[in-house]
């Protein structure tokens, strides 16, 4: 089945997609969604999976919002990363932004939506939320690998975010 549903994006690292389980007409985003397996030595973690999903030993959120098919998987969801991968703080005051150095490599989940950045007027209330995407450009990613919307690479999102 993995074979199946599973894209490698590089070795080790890779993506699916799968209908949101909670999405109706009303939202703003598509009902697909993109999730990430991302294998660090002898564990596999999943971040924002939906079903269906491959084995893994436990699951990332890049927001505590981004469930999605975690409760049916029956795995632990760390608070913290494992080592090999970092949080760093994304978009939204509730967000991680997963930095795999070893894929050279960010997962963004609400903060770059289809290939963009959210508008500056979402950051009203927290004027440094336009700031904390900007600092992801000290890390030597290649990647973005985004929940809503298509893999693109560092060039698309510093456009974005500039």
């Amino acid at each position: 089945m993995e074979a199946d549903i599973l894209d490698e994006i590089r070795p080790g690292l890779w993506t699916w997609t799968g209908e949101h389980p909670e999405w109706t007409a009303e939202m703003t985003w598509g009902p697909v969604v993109r999730s990430y397996a991302v294998q660090i030595e002898d564990e596999r973690y999943l971040i924002d999976p939906v079903l269906p999903a491959p084995r893994a030993d436990a699951i990332l959120l890049t927001v505590p919002w981004h469930r999605r098919a975690a409760d049916e998987l029956d795995l632990d969801v760390l608070d913290e990363p494992p080592p090999g991968i970092e949080a760093r703080p994304g978009f939204f005051a509730e967000e991680k932004v997963y930095w795999l150095p070893q894929y050279k490599a960010i997962v963004i989940g609400d903060a770059f939506m289809d290939g963009n950045a959210p508008p500056l007027e979402w950051a009203t209330d927290d004027p440094e939320a336009p700031q904390r995407l900007r600092a992801l450009l000290e890390l030597p990613f290649e990647l973005v690998l985004p929940t809503h919307g298509e893999i693109t690479d560092r060039a698309a999102f510093e456009a974005s975010v500039a």
